[in-house]
């Protein structure tokens, strides 16, 4: 037997249009973390507001010793090999796979492309863990102070927070100086919260003893204070030779300019020294066209 019902389809768009659903969809918070249950699902979705928390152990030393057991094994298998290609009775198979029916070296061969296929593999792996930035320990101590303070994941599982110099961020910045800023508004705004309370500061937490501000306004915030600072870091040496007279002065300025350039560039950047050379370069030029242009008052 089947059921049927009749379905108001004009109602129900109208209700889906109407001012007040699309103001609750805009309007609605982000789900946070204490709506999730205790335990493993609330600290991993801890861990996955905000990318900072992507920590994991490299297991350094095991992967060195299963590299290095790899290793031997291959090099047994080498010995075999070269064992079998001298006690050889027949020449002529050394000389031609098509009429090598030997079938101790097929074998042999056979094992010797399994097991490098698996010392490459874990060699490209351990290539693209070893490559992973180092967690700060600002981001472990966040993570330490919130297992502590809740209590509901289990200490020998969490052991791996107290392991520093094996601790990988999975989620890698290349911009450092993004990230320092984004450190400097993050604990601006968790500042503010005491002084003004948590009303009108959007964050991922009710914890009053946890603060994980939405990371699009954080990004945000973070482009906006970057603009003053590159336009003073390109227009101050213009503005500064403009007022001077004396060549000289113009030309030290240039120097020092482009010295504290660079060096902005090297410690705020993982920018290569070729692309420090060419920046350095061509912002040296763009001055001393500057320069050149406007003369002598």
């Amino acid at each position: 037997m089947t059921y049927t019902r009749d379905i108001d389809v004009e109602s129900g768009l109208r209700r889906l249009g109407s001012p007040q659903y699309l103001s609750d969809s805009y309007t609605r918070r982000p789900k946070q973390i204490e709506d999730h249950p205790m335990g493993y699902p609330r600290f991993s979705a801890l861990i996955a507001s905000h990318d900072s928390f992507y920590i994991c152990r490299r297991f350094s030393s095991l992967r060195a010793r299963l590299l290095l057991r790899k290793q031997d094994n291959l090099s047994i298998l080498e010995e075999r090999l070269e064992n079998i290609d001298r006690n050889e009775c027949n020449p002529l198979r050394l000389g031609s796979y098509r009429r090598d029916n030997n079938e101790e070296r097929q074998s042999v061969l056979s094992e010797i492309d399994k097991a490098l296929s698996d010392y490459d593999d874990l060699i490209e792996r351990s290539h693209r863990i070893l490559a992973l930035e180092d967690a700060r320990q600002r981001n472990v101590s966040n993570l330490q102070n919130w297992v502590n303070g809740n209590g509901c994941v289990a200490r020998a599982e969490t052991a791996y927070l107290s392991r520093p110099e094996e601790l990988a961020s999975v989620a890698s910045t290349d911009e450092t100086i993004i990230s320092w800023l984004e450190t400097l508004i993050e604990d601006g705004l968790s500042r503010m919260r005491w002084h003004i309370g948590r009303r009108g500061l959007q964050d991922l937490s009710r914890d009053p003893n946890v603060y994980i501000p939405i990371k699009s306004s954080i990004s945000r915030l973070t482009r906006v204070l970057m603009i003053p600072l590159i336009i003073a870091l390109l227009l101050v040496p213009v503005i500064v030779c403009n007022y001077l007279t004396l060549m000289v002065a113009r030309v030290c300025t240039i120097v020092v300019a482009t010295t504290v350039f660079v060096g902005v560039l090297s410690i705020s950047t993982r920018a290569k020294a070729a692309e420090l050379v060419v920046a350095g370069a061509t912002y040296t030029t763009v001055l001393t066209v500057f320069i050149s242009t406007t003369g002598m008052p």
